[in-house]
């Protein structure tokens, strides 16, 4: 077996691993971006592979593996898709906290309560 096609066995496993990795993840943020450090990894990986390879192997593997790229790219936008909702959520819940803390802040700077005390 040629060092090419190793190469090219080995970034198809690799490929396939991302692809893996993607289909598997929890369905929540915190898996969302442990799923996309590992394959940043992978990524990393590949891209060394390609640096030994021509440019005639990289293009006849892209077409062989067009599916699978497709696959990984639509599952990556799917788990950004669910982070970015996530984010904004999370976002809304601090600005509710924040409106609150500013209430009870503003509250609090006055110098005389607004309750009555009964014992006057």
């Amino acid at each position: 077996m040629s060092q090419s096609s190793q190469l090219i066995k080995k970034k198809k496993s690799l490929l396939l691993n991302v692809l893996k990795l993607y289909k598997n993840y929890a369905y929540n943020v915190e898996s969302a971006i442990q799923s996309f450090q590992e394959a940043d990894d992978l990524f990393k990986d590949m891209a060394k592979i390609d640096t030994q390879l021509s440019d005639s192997e990289k293009e006849t593997f892209r077409k062989t593996y067009k599916d699978t790229w497709e696959a990984v790219i639509q599952k990556h936008k799917e788990m950004m898709s669910m982070v970015k909702v996530e984010n904004t959520l999370l976002k809304n819940q601090m600005t509710q906290v924040n409106k609150k803390n500013q209430v009870i802040h503003n509250y609090m700077d006055k110098n005389e309560s607004m309750f009555l005390d009964r014992q006057a």
